[in-house]
């Protein structure tokens, strides 16, 4: 033991404290631990680096072109109408990110980004879209991609303004209008793309013509908004003489659980198409149907075994507001719709009425909007209740494609869609299906009431718990699918509108696919098939025979389209 005073106890050690026996130890040198320092390191990069291939290998959400890409965005669809819903997709971002289209933010979304960098949102091409190529960007980034706007003009005949249906004229007129589709997005994305779809005309041999979501207004509004009725008031204003409903063999619907069936009790499955036309035709000055309204047209409808047809209509004509065009509108607008549905029923077609253009205020409805307005809607519904009361070979849905709360599938959403009133990103009061429904009921009309749920009529997530009270419990729910919705492939449609239909009656009011996909249409077609749910196929119209013109026929003779073939098979199978 060393002696009290030695240097251990200072806290020093000397060599000379050592034991005699002791082996003499040395500490690393400074070479050896820089030498040490460094193989660690690089043994913690090396396995970080393993780790993180290990993640980019593993996480379906994280590729290595996330990794190391540039930031990016994508658009699928690349083009549509005026009115089509487009998804975007984007990686390599941070935070939230803004789109623009042609550099301006007005009614575009924003999408928050995930951790990983990467954002999806939809946007809805703008009714006022030019056709031709617009500019899709980010909000602070250099990033930007090309849409297209896709439409085309033809030269329409106008169609004869007397209440008796004839032959649309194979002369055309010098004046030229243009128009084009929304699309349902569905298009209306008209596929109000929809978007319903309403895709544009291309020029044939029968004239023809799709909607423009926005032409120009020639006439300033020379009519004050008509007052909406409160939704328990009875209708205030006389329509037109009610159509008369039609002898022979074609029985009323109404709902019975979660079925359509006919005066005996037997279950009715729809099938037929939209004929495109009376909602934009009008306002546009030119003519009320685009393309025959006579008898050798229905039978062409009904030679592709189909048993119903849908008619969109427009609000302003039927009301005669808002500088309509006196020639298409009022009683003459009137009685061409009730002349063709009676036509209709007379040829064993159903008819379905839905409100496809409209527009609060003394705006002309020259385009879809996001929900009916109580400026005119009620009364529109009154009047056009009144007209077809007694007639339940005939189904009213109220609104074509409804799109509150920014297109999305919120509580928000469906509040307005039941209640109307005051909605978020809407300037006007909103008419909800509450008082539809009540002013219909209030004229005595007993008609089956379809309702199109929110995202335009693809989202029926909670159409079960905003459902509207109807004392005669004969509401039945209308579906818009499309091969680009967000709804598109059957896990949602089993998770939708199969719970939706246990309850009540589905009707797919709305059905097509832009790109010529036989695989997606019989995949829906049996679905609702086997779901006893009806389907009527966009469109009768000889808008081009381009798979994205998603128009059925060539001609109104019935000759179909390559994508109407796809439908017409279906059909002559069932």
């Amino acid at each position: 033991m060393p002696s009290a005073g030695s240097s251990s106890r200072r806290g020093t050690f000397t060599e000379r404290d050592e034991p005699a026996s002791a082996t003499k130890r040395r500490g690393p040198s400074r070479t050896e631990a820089a030498l040490v320092s460094g193989a660690t390191l690089v043994l913690l990069i090396v396995f970080g680096l393993t780790v993180s291939t290990l993640l980019l290998g593993l996480d379906p959400t994280l590729s290595s072109a996330d990794a190391r890409g540039r930031e990016a965005l994508a658009l699928s669809p690349a083009s549509g109408r005026p009115g089509a819903t487009v998804t975007v997709y984007g990686k390599n971002f941070s935070g939230s990110v803004q789109l623009l289209w042609d550099g301006s933010a007005a009614g575009m979304p924003q999408a928050l980004v995930d951790r990983r960098g990467r954002f999806e949102t939809t946007f809805v091409v703008p009714v006022s879209a030019a056709v031709g190529a617009h500019a899709v960007a980010l909000l602070s980034s250099v990033t930007a991609v090309s849409f297209s706007v896709t439409a085309s003009s033809a030269t329409p005949a106008p169609t004869p303004a007397t209440p008796t249906p004839t032959a649309q004229p194979t002369t055309q007129p010098t004046a030229q209008p243009t128009a084009s589709a929304t699309v349902t997005a569905s298009p209306t994305p008209a596929p109000t793309v929809t978007a319903s779809p309403s895709p544009a005309p291309t020029v044939t041999a029968s004239p023809t013509l799709a909607p423009t979501p926005a032409p120009t207004v020639t006439a300033a509004p020379t009519v004050a908004p008509t007052p909406a009725p409160t939704a328990t008031a009875a209708p205030t204003v006389a329509p037109s003489p009610t159509a008369t409903p039609p002898s022979g063999g074609l029985s009323p619907l109404h709902v019975s659980g979660p079925s359509l069936v006919n005066a005996l009790g037997q279950p009715v499955q729809l099938r037929g198409v939209n004929y495109s036309g009376p909602e934009y035709a009008c306002i546009q000055g030119w003519g009320i149907f685009d393309g025959p309204n006579d008898a050798a047209s229905v039978q062409a409808i009904a030679g592709w075994r189909a048993n119903a047809v849908r008619v969109p209509m427009n609000e302003d004509c039927w009301l005669n507001i808002n500088g309509s065009p006196a020639a298409y509108s009022g009683s003459t607008y009137q009685q061409a719709i009730k002349s063709y549905v009676s036509l209709l029923n007379q040829n064993g077609l159903y008819a379905l009425l839905e409100l496809h253009w409209t527009a609060p205020g003394t705006q002309k409805a020259t385009g879809q909007q996001p929900m009916l307005d109580r400026d005119h809607s009620v009364t529109f519904w009154t009047q056009v209740a009144a007209a077809f009361a007694g007639n339940d070979r005939v189904i009213f849905e109220p609104h074509n494609e409804p799109y509150p709360d920014g297109n999305n599938d919120t509580a928000a959403a469906w509040r307005c869609w039941r209640d109307g009133g005051t909605c978020s990103g809407m300037s006007f009061q909103a008419a909800g299906m509450q008082e539809i429904v009540t002013a219909i009921r209030a004229t005595g009309a007993t008609n089956v009431i379809a309702l199109g749920g929110v995202q335009y009529s693809n989202a029926l997530s909670q159409w079960l718990a905003y459902r509207p009270s109807d004392p005669l419990n004969n509401l039945a729910a209308a579906w818009h699918v499309y091969n680009f919705n967000v709804c598109s492939a059957a896990s949602c449609w089993n998770s939708t509108a199969g719970v939706v239909l246990g309850q009540v009656p589905v009707i797919a009011t709305e059905i097509g696919d832009d790109s010529c996909n036989a695989t997606f249409m019989n995949a829906l077609m049996n679905w609702l098939d086997a779901h006893g749910s009806g389907y009527l196929a966009w469109t009768w119209d000889t808008w081009g025979t381009a798979c994205g013109d998603i128009a059925l026929i060539k001609d109104f003779s019935g000759t179909p389209t390559t994508y109407g073939q796809i439908y017409k098979t279906h059909l002559a199978a069932r």
